[in-house]
């Protein structure tokens, strides 16, 4: 079975009220359509570039599962009728990364963050002596 990567913006609101329930939400929509969830966490809460049903902030919620091909059609128009959800991307996943994907996921935040390596404007700014004083 493929695996698919899902952001959902779902409702701020009603996100915060109940956390668990609406990401629930998402989990029983998928095993409602034979699927099965590998991966899901809080990705972030972000300004919307423009105002969706109202609203002006959004909560990103990452999700990575497996449904049956016949059943994404019915499971994607299920989430356009879910009040909870704001806007959706699902997003089939190649089969050589798949594995990856899901255990970034399960790490989270306590995966390591890489920082950029200085460039070479950068460097030489910080050479100049005003930069020193």
């Amino acid at each position: 079975m493929a695996v698919y990567e899902g952001m959902f913006i779902l409702d701020p609101a009603k996100f915060t009220r109940d956390p668990g329930a609406a990401a629930q939400q998402i989990a029983d929509l998928i095993t409602q359509h034979g699927g099965t969830v590998l991966a899901a966490r809080l990705w972030d809460e972000r300004k919307l570039a423009y105002p969706i049903k109202g609203h002006k902030k959004g909560i990103y919620w990452l999700t990575y599962f497996t449904v049956p091909g016949g059943n994404l059609i019915a499971f994607d128009r299920q989430c356009e009728i879910t009040d909870e959800i704001l806007r959706k991307l699902i997003l089939k996943i190649d089969d050589r990364i798949a594995d990856a994907m899901v255990q970034h996921a399960l790490a989270g935040d306590a995966a390591p963050r890489r920082v950029a390596a200085p460039t070479a404007a950068s460097a030489a700014i910080a050479a100049t002596p005003a930069a020193a004083e």
